[in-house]
């Protein structure tokens, strides 16, 4: 763990120089803008454990403010800290910028514009109570606990089926051709969809049992499962029509093997509209329930990060873990 400067500090940036951005110059960048910014106490993360000791140095200093320089899995293990019960009475503020391979959460609760305006905004907000330099938004966060690990994470998007296939797709023959950003898997996004709803040859569903709150459990192929509590994911997209989410609860999509009406009801599903299909409700679910139980027989991924394993049963709880705060512009 390294910093620019020693003693308690306001504003801590965490910079992840391994994230996709960062290796292809972001982080060179980041940290020369960040000689302009002495009140920005720089702390650079090379692996899990070193990121675990910054926010431990930013807690027992009582940090305000974390700007968080890498991607969606550095992200992922920041709220996995805060939302630790042993941590939960710290509770900063968070800057996201975009400095990941994908950096998915970014496009809904990222702080945009160029990095010294970003900067700038930051140290203003900082300085002066109730400025409209930043906005405060409070968003949930999904927990995500495997039991039969004794694994608990946090982050804000869980998917599985042809989500989970997806990646693994945009990894081997998307990024692997320099492709970055929310491109390269829009662009898997768009083939995977593509083939659904034509040939059918490409797309992998998973078998899965789910339990949603005191509902009876679902039992079937899936071709989609997400659960999410981000506004905004690749391109726009927003596929969920359920009602009454809050921060006690993640909005929770299901789309079945085989679903009839594919076309007209993904077109609508893409909007966040409700597909309307009769009997849909055996094929389309989109619902808000404040815990899930699921047993998945492949991978599934969170935030990027990906668990379980092809034709192996794996245990999976998600619910919310409580508010954090992210400043957007």
């Amino acid at each position: 763990m390294q910093a620019n400067n020693s003693g308690a500090a306001d504003i801590v940036a965490i910079s992840n120089p391994r994230s996709g951005k960062n290796k292809r110059g972001g982080f060179e960048v980041f940290e020369k803008t960040l000689q302009d910014y002495p009140a920005i106490q720089h702390i650079i993360t090379h692996k899990e454990s070193s990121l675990l000791d910054a926010m431990e140095a930013c807690k027992q200093q009582n940090t305000k403010i974390l700007i968080i320089n890498g991607g969606d899995g550095t992200l992922l293990q920041v709220l996995t800290y805060l939302k630790n019960e042993s941590n939960q009475m710290y509770t900063p503020a968070l800057v996201l910028l975009r400095a990941g391979t994908t950096s998915m959460a970014f496009g809904d609760v990222g702080c945009k514009g160029r990095l010294s305006d970003v900067l700038n905004k930051v140290i203003m907000y900082s300085q002066q109570s109730g400025t409209r330099a930043l906005k405060p938004t409070l968003t949930p966060v999904i927990e995500m606990t495997l039991p039969e690990k004794n694994l608990t994470v946090c982050g804000m998007f869980f998917g599985a089926g042809a989500i989970y296939n997806g990646i693994l797709y945009c990894r081997q023959n998307i990024h692997t051709k320099g492709v970055r950003g929310e491109l390269g898997p829009s662009m898997a996004m768009i083939r995977y969809i593509f083939d659904w709803l034509t040939s059918n040859k490409m797309t992998t569903s998973t078998r899965a049992s789910i339990e949603m709150d005191e509902a009876p459990v679902i039992t079937g192929e899936f071709t989609i499962i997400t659960a999410t509590t981000l506004n905004r994911l690749l391109m726009g997209v927003y596929p969920f029509w359920g009602h009454g989410r809050s921060s006690n609860n993640i909005s929770f999509t299901l789309i079945k093997k085989n679903a009839p009406k594919g076309f007209k009801a993904f077109m609508k599903i893409l909007r966040g509209k409700d597909p309307l299909v009769e009997a849909g409700a055996d094929y389309y679910r989109s619902v808000c329930p404040v815990k899930t139980k699921l047993i998945i027989e492949d991978g599934f991924t969170l935030d990027g990060e990906l668990f379980g394993e092809p034709g192996k049963a794996t245990k999976v709880e998600l619910q919310s873990a409580g508010n954090v705060t992210f400043l957007t512009t």
